[in-house]
């Protein structure tokens, strides 16, 4: 392999790959990238055996070839000349190390590398079933759906998200046992036959750093999910479990509504978070029928409290205390950017929705959080 690259454009590309790669991973060949030249581009690949990402950037090949190559020093070097102009001259010598030199530079790296036959096999989406969506409507809906996803070892069935697709509809669905968040968008996607699949948390964090824009494909072979946009092809395993009944936890009966400004509530929350017990997290909200709201937080470790007041843009139905973890309403309000959020609430022992308020054009996106009982 001989090639000449731009280092800057090389590390755009890394920075993603690098996200995939297991820093720990018992197969030593698993800490490596692949790097395949061929063409007109340098392809690089990264796996942990359950995700995967292929993506490409722009190269003058003088010699194709393939080789694999540490992604923890590699990396750092490359980043280290992403700041120069000079294209970078990258080859495979013949002790079968990587050569790697900034154009017109005196400086040199040699960097120990594995023949590309002990790299896993890579999948390719085939004649899988797939469909074409906006990628942004994909994105907010990943976006929003990976607040509550799950983090508990013990409970597997939670530690992704919920994808559901059918004819003109997607949604997403994840919790964490404490919340749970649903998210829906509706629009001209032509799914060849309704599909559901539990997405691992990985894939939507890595599926979140590639860049917005155009369309984004989705394909489903074999238990996996596939993701194509432009150069970049991201897949993973779908997790094989079943996922809670989600549909029992959205409250149908709340008859206290608040809508608030976003911004306010959250400048609130943040102000108190230095304030809040470092277990419980709790802070009280207390509606009041004039529409003001007062939010309280009391730290019974240290004595400390703190008092918040709110004017709500609009408020139906009696007087109401309840009581939430505030890093759940805080992690909320900033994946949804709205002017108002609506607050739907029964009492101070039932889950309550909140919801930004937006065009139906543009989707649906509930947040139902359980409250806190400190008593």
């Amino acid at each position: 392999m001989n090639i000449r690259v731009d280092a800057k454009a090389l590390q755009t590309e890394l920075s993603l790959a690098l996200g995939i790669v297991e820093t720990k991973a018992t197969i030593p060949i698993l800490s490596n990238l692949l790097l395949r030249a061929e063409g007109d581009h340098l392809e690089l690949a990264a796996t942990d055996l359950e995700v995967t990402l292929k993506t490409r950037c722009p190269a003058e090949v003088t010699q194709p070839g393939a080789i694999t190559v540490p992604a923890k020093t590699f990396g750092p070097i490359v980043k280290a000349f992403s700041g120069q102009d000079a294209p970078l001259a990258i080859r495979s010598t013949a002790e079968n190390k990587l050569f790697i030199q900034p154009e017109g530079g005196k400086q040199e790296y040699l960097l120990h590398t594995l023949p590309e036959e002990d790299y896993p096999t890579l999948l390719q989406s085939g004649d899988a079933e797939s469909l074409v969506l906006p990628s942004d409507v994909l994105r907010r809906g990943v976006q929003e759906a990976l607040v509550s996803v799950g983090l508990d070892d013990n409970r597997y069935s939670i530690r992704g998200a919920l994808m559901i697709l059918d004819a003109g509809q997607l949604t997403l669905v994840s919790t964490d046992s404490h919340r749970l968040t649903f998210t829906q968008w509706c629009g001209p996607l032509d799914a060849p036959s309704p599909r559901r699949a539990l997405v691992p948390r990985k894939t939507l964090l890595e599926f979140i750093k590639l860049e917005s824009g155009g369309d984004v494909k989705l394909s489903f072979k074999d238990n996996h999910i596939f993701i194509e946009m432009g150069s970049r092809f991201l897949y993973s395993r779908l997790m094989d479990t079943t996922f809670p009944a989600y549909e029992r936890v959205v409250p149908t009966d709340s008859d206290k509504k608040a809508t608030v400004n976003r911004l306010a509530i959250l400048e609130r929350l943040r102000r108190m978070t230095s304030v809040a017990e470092t277990k419980t997290r709790a802070v009280t909200l207390i509606f009041s029928p004039g529409g003001t709201a007062e939010l309280v937080v009391r730290n019974q470790e240290t004595g400390d409290e703190g008092h918040e007041y709110l004017v709500c843009d609009g408020y139906e139905g009696e007087a109401v205390t309840i009581c939430f973890n505030m890093d759940f309403l805080i992690d909320f309000l900033t994946v949804a950017p709205t002017e108002q959020v609506y607050i739907s609430m029964k009492d101070s022992g039932a889950q309550a929705i909140f919801q930004p308020v937006r065009p139906e054009a543009e989707g649906v996106h509930k947040y139902v959080v359980m409250p806190l009982r400190l008593d």
